[in-house]
């Protein structure tokens, strides 16, 4: 199953912990990996944002083109559960909830 989804980078994800080279120029497909991995600690974080500056957006078809799918698809599952906890503090938190919204973030696209 190939999945189209989307990677928050930069200054919302940077205050998720993850590595300020995680920028849309910057992100390559193992920095993908790992965030999914992180989703758990991500959703913890999203409660404490009261502003957010900056939303970029990785989209993860670009970066897998030539990767394994199947590594891909295998974290998303392994992390479902987690991945659907970001998903709703994303949309619980109004501010970040409005600033994927000026972005055109999908919230059910992120992973």
């Amino acid at each position: 199953m190939l999945l189209k989804k989307s990677v928050l980078a930069a200054g919302l994800v940077a205050a998720l912990a993850v590595p300020a080279s995680f920028a849309a120029s910057n992100a390559n497909f193992g920095q993908v990996i790992s965030s999914i991995q992180a989703s758990k600690t991500g959703a913890t974080q999203i409660q404490g944002i009261t502003e957010v500056k900056t939303v970029n957006v990785v989209k993860v078809a670009d970066l897998a083109k030539g990767e394994n799918m199947t590594a891909l698809d295998n974290a998303v599952a392994k992390n479902e559960a987690d991945i659907t906890s970001l998903r709703s503090a994303l949309t619980a938190n109004t501010s970040v909830n409005t600033a994927l919204a000026n972005a055109n973030v999908n919230v059910a696209a992120v992973v």
